[in-house]
């Protein structure tokens, strides 16, 4: 009788000590939980669907929860002779060794990318014991398909014959262009933190904001076909991403903060137009990377997305922070306060209708007030005409 006999294992690799041991007493608690919370919520006298719903959605946490227990505990990989296993509750996976194309790495997992589309590829998470000794045996065997792909790149980009006449040449201006970029990313990360942390003399900060990212595209257009408006994985040219969106967003955030605007339909206009001007400047300046379709794709959409965002947050910041014209204020009632929380915690107080207002409504208030302010009391709302004639409101703290 013939038997097919196993390769020999040379390596079996499961979940690490210390993250099963956390797995093992955190875990089985919460299954428990979301699949006895059913039972303790069931009432005749509550709405049957809130209950089903609520019903169905904890059992499926359970079942998830329940999944995360047994992937824990059966999970493996292996490593033999001639191939690479993946074992799991529901999934079994290999691939050959000689069909490995690579390896990529993040801050999570080890990928490893097979040769063809026929073989799965197969991850391996940071949690798995031994990890750092099988990113070990994969760094001697297989080449990092990232470092691989940006050497792949820049030796590419050593030929352009319009960066210089000899690879020196080339090499100089890459890494002159490269510190170009480094600089404007940092200012733009600079001009971010001031406007995030505090933003004084605010019209100053305000203007940092808008000038940077416009900055960011002379340098586009001083080192056209070298310097690129995105950020893509692996890429041997340098970017302005940052430059162009973290001083964009930090104004938009200040917006969002510190201003009400009463209506919107004057703005979308003029930040629609800003936009478009704004895309268009980045888009012909990087007219050189577009024809050689350089990850043409995500330059174009990252373009459209850059202006969109800095089109409306320069015209509402513009309008606000600049704004010299003779306001009105009027006299409000604190009926209510509540906050939201996420990455940031952003204070509202509810006021009484007033001036063009005809209902009650939240405004944003800083932390601050937020926490003097006590519902029944009288507050003033201050009503601006704006600088580009966007009306906006603040409460006068």
């Amino acid at each position: 009788m013939l038997t097919t006999q196993e390769p020999e294992i040379r390596q079996v690799y499961g979940t690490a000590k210390g993250w099963r041991l956390f797995i093992y007493i955190l875990v089985p608690p919460f299954i428990l939980l979301f699949l006895v919370l059913p039972f303790l919520l069931w009432d005749k006298a509550a709405q049957p669907a809130l209950v089903v719903g609520v019903g169905l959605g904890s059992v499926g946490m359970g079942l998830f929860f329940l999944y995360g227990l047994l992937e824990t505990i059966k999970a493996r990989h292996i490593i033999t002779a001639d191939k690479l296993i993946y074992e799991g509750v529901i999934r079994r996976k290999e691939i050959p060794l000689a069909n490995l194309k690579g390896y990529r790495v993040d801050q999570h997992y080890t990928y490893l990318v097979p040769k063809t589309k026929a073989d799965p590829r197969i991850r391996i998470g940071y949690t798995s014991e031994s990890y750092a000794a099988m990113q070990q045996w994969f760094a001697a065997h297989y080449p990092d398909l990232d470092v691989q792909e940006q050497q792949e790149a820049a030796a590419r980009l050593l030929q352009a014959e319009e960066l210089g006449r000899t690879v020196e040449e080339r090499e100089a201006v890459l890494a002159k262009v490269a510190q170009v970029a480094k600089v404007a990313n940092i200012a733009g990360g600079l001009v971010a933190a001031w406007l995030f942390l505090q933003p004084q003399p605010y019209q100053w900060a305000v203007a940092a904001g808008l000038v940077t990212p416009l900055l960011a595209v002379v340098l586009i257009w001083l080192h056209r076909g070298v310097l690129r408006p995105d950020e893509v994985k692996n890429s041997a040219y340098p970017s302005v991403a940052l430059a162009i969106l973290l001083p964009a967003l930090a104004l938009l955030v200040r917006v969002m903060m510190d201003f009400e605007i009463l209506n919107y339909s004057p703005l979308w206009p003029i930040a629609g137009t800003v936009a478009a001007l704004y895309a268009l400047l980045l888009l012909v300046g990087s007219q050189p990377l577009i024809a050689r379709n350089d990850s043409r794709t995500s330059l174009l959409l990252s373009c459209v997305a850059y202006a969109a965002v800095y089109g409306f947050a320069a015209v509402a910041s513009y309008n606000c922070a600049f704004d010299e014209g003779q306001g009105s204020t009027y006299d409000v009632q604190i009926l209510g306060k509540h906050k939201s929380s996420g990455k940031t915690t952003t204070y509202y107080v509810n006021v009484s209708p007033w001036g063009p207002r005809t209902t009650a409504e939240d405004v944003t208030v800083s932390q601050d007030f937020y926490e003097s302010a006590q519902p029944g009391t009288q507050a003033q709302i201050l009503l601006q005409p704006g600088a580009l004639s966007i009306p906006w409101f603040t409460i006068l703290e």
